[in-house]
């Protein structure tokens, strides 16, 4: 039999996607994984972000908190792996240079209640390995060609996200297991950006998540496009 995972990219709530994330959470529920790992960058934290700010933007930490929560809620799994992207360690940052007198009073896990839901947490800079595939944010590399720099640090199977971008490529001799190394998109809204040209999203980004089937000894890595707000997963079609 068969263990599937499914693989949540880079969601940057509160800008995400709503119909890209409802496509996710309804497959969830649908086709039962046997656990759901959220690669990263699930909170955007832009209020607490060392950038320049649009001030047409709300700013308001508990309102981006209380979103993040809300869009957790949803995410029907009993064995979910969260790992801190770079945007979840801005709160780390913030409250380091800013307010140091209050590090150790709140933090990403208790903010999104990780032990409450019975999660695992796994803190930027770390890493998720399970069946000899790694799960991290990123590995230090970025842009679209990533892919190669980032399984040669991994040195072995590894799922990413962090750029944004989607594919898959394969190193190893024919015929065997080799390595893999796939990056698995994004579920943020293009039209939300304030610090990209938005052509230049649309071309270089993709809309979708990760599926890994484990059979056997053997692992396959599946991106799964949305394509118009549809997706196609393990027979179905999601719309």
């Amino acid at each position: 039999m068969a263990v599937t995972r499914i693989v949540i990219p880079d969601i940057h709530i509160p800008y995400h996607d709503k119909k890209a994330f409802s496509l996710v959470t309804r497959g969830i529920e649908q086709i039962k994984p046997d656990q759901v790992i959220l690669i990263g960058d699930v909170a955007d934290f832009y209020s607490v972000s060392q950038f320049s700010k649009d001030p047409r933007r709300k700013l308001d930490l508990k309102w981006e908190v209380d979103e993040v929560n809300k869009c957790l809620d949803l995410i029907k799994c009993k064995d979910v792996v969260f790992l801190e992207g770079n945007h979840e360690d801005r709160l780390r940052r913030y409250i380091s240079e800013r307010a140091p007198a209050l590090f150790g009073i709140t933090d990403v896990p208790s903010l999104f209640r990780i032990k409450e839901r019975g999660w695992r947490f796994v803190p930027y800079g770390d890493f998720y390995k399970r069946n000899r595939v790694t799960y991290v944010h990123d590995l230090g590399h970025s842009g679209k060609n990533s892919m190669g720099p980032t399984l040669q640090a991994a040195g072995g199977n590894v799922i990413y996200g962090h750029t944004h971008a989607a594919g898959i490529i394969y190193q190893g001799h024919q015929g065997s297991q080799g390595h893999f190394c796939m990056n698995v998109g994004w579920l943020g809204d293009y039209r939300k950006l304030d610090y990209m040209h938005k052509m230049k999203a649309i071309r270089q980004w993709r809309l979708g998540f990760g599926l890994v089937e484990e059979v056997g000894n053997l692992v396959f890595a599946h991106f799964v496009p949305i394509l118009n707000y549809q997706c196609h997963l393990l027979g179905k079609t999601f719309k």
